[in-house]
């Protein structure tokens, strides 16, 4: 990826995680870039948004396999994959802009390679007897991710203090809230 395109693409990641409806106009400005320079990396909004979605994922994808090497016991690669996505989050807040993002077709796919790498993380934890096999993996995955990204919420409005968020997180996922 040129220099280029990864400032734009890093612009905006960080003007759509403000403004979902944000005009390529507006991007453009943000960059320091006219809007046909934009236009040239670019053509339409939904290349843009397919690129950045598509990116964002591949970099939590890329966090989850750093985060969770085969050895490493299921719920402390939890908690690395927790302390690995929270600081990336806000940079993909845009991926909540809705079905202009996650009507993409491959988005869908992408989504999938991503909660399979976490259902594989949490298969092999029930398999290690770190996990209860008891609870579906499909609850779990769900559960975790809506978690991480209600916790990377709460960081972004100053709600939750970052430097514990992911013990936190993981804990509650693990044990839960009940004494």
């Amino acid at each position: 990826m040129t220099d280029r395109r990864a400032v734009l693409l890093e612009t905006a990641a960080r003007v759509l995680a403000k403004d979902p409806a944000a005009t390529l106009g507006e991007i453009a400005a943000a960059a320091g870039v006219g809007r046909t320079t934009l236009h040239r990396a670019f053509p339409t909004r939904e290349d843009l948004l397919r690129t950045l979605a598509l990116d964002a994922l591949g970099r939590v994808r890329s966090a989850i396999d750093a985060a969770a090497p085969p050895d490493r016991p299921a719920p402390q690669a939890l908690q690395a994959v927790a302390e690995a996505v929270l600081p990336i989050a806000d940079e993909m807040r845009f991926l909540d802009a809705g079905p202009e993002v996650w009507d993409l077709p491959e988005m869908r796919d992408a989504w999938w390679t991503v909660a399979e790498s976490l259902s594989e993380l949490v298969d092999r934890g029930k398999r290690d007897g770190d996990l209860r096999p008891d609870v579906p993996t499909e609850v779990v995955v769900d559960a975790f991710v809506g978690a991480l990204w209600g916790v990377a919420d709460g960081i972004h409005e100053g709600r939750v203090a970052p430097a514990r968020a992911a013990r936190h997180l993981t804990d509650l996922l693990l044990r839960g809230v009940a004494r």
